[in-house]
């Protein structure tokens, strides 16, 4: 009985890495496929900038590029994207960045950002991490965590300064209205506006 037991375990191993195994490539079309489809999504976001700072808040999301983030701790922070502008509204500074989207570069939203990287990916039965390289992009490497339904967990985003952005998605669902109109921010009156920050050096 011991003897059959070992070979039946080993098998066993076999069988369940073969089941979840998958290459970088098949991973990638897995997920485009997945977060494009995916229609509407709602949760709470847990997000780490590029200078370390953590935040935490609500988003709202409506494939293929739109996405609607309000933080509320440690600050108030509205982040709007209808696919083609960006805006970053504080409340508490009374400013507002505007940042027009590059025609092409942002298409697809995450799904269009994994575009033209080579992946390798890693799982088992709880998921799924394809790690992205890429040294002509402006994230050299991107991690990305899925389910075992390549739905988007969260994501590790690495520039070639070597410094960081990343971000956790928890609470997820597809149930909630989400209206687009929400997807087309109105700054407030009185608000100091800052074009294109993120093309200042």
């Amino acid at each position: 009985m011991n003897r059959l037991r070992i070979p039946i375990i080993i098998i066993s191993l076999f069988c369940s890495t073969s089941l979840f195994s998958v290459t970088g490539d098949e991973a990638v079309e897995k997920f485009r496929s997945r977060m494009l489809r995916v229609g509407k999504l709602t949760g709470v976001i847990s997000w780490t900038s590029i200078d370390g700072q953590t935040y935490s808040g609500s988003f709202k999301y409506l494939s293929p590029d739109k996405v609607y983030v309000k933080f509320t701790s440690p600050t108030e922070k509205i982040l709007v994207s209808n696919g083609k502008t960006l805006w970053i509204y504080s409340p508490g500074t009374n400013m507002c960045g505007i940042q027009e989207l590059a025609k092409g570069t942002t298409s697809g939203g995450i799904a269009g950002l994994v575009v033209g990287y080579n992946g390798i990916a890693s799982g088992n039965e709880a998921g799924y991490t394809i790690k992205l390289k890429s040294d002509d992009k402006q994230y050299r490497e991107i991690i990305l965590s899925v389910d075992g339904t390549y739905m988007l967990r969260g994501a590790i985003f690495k520039r070639e300064d070597g410094r960081i952005i990343s971000f956790s998605l928890s609470d997820v669902s597809g149930k909630a209205d989400v209206r687009e109109n929400i997807f087309n921010f109105k700054v407030p009156r009185g608000v100091h506006i800052v074009k294109n920050p993120m093309n200042i050096r």
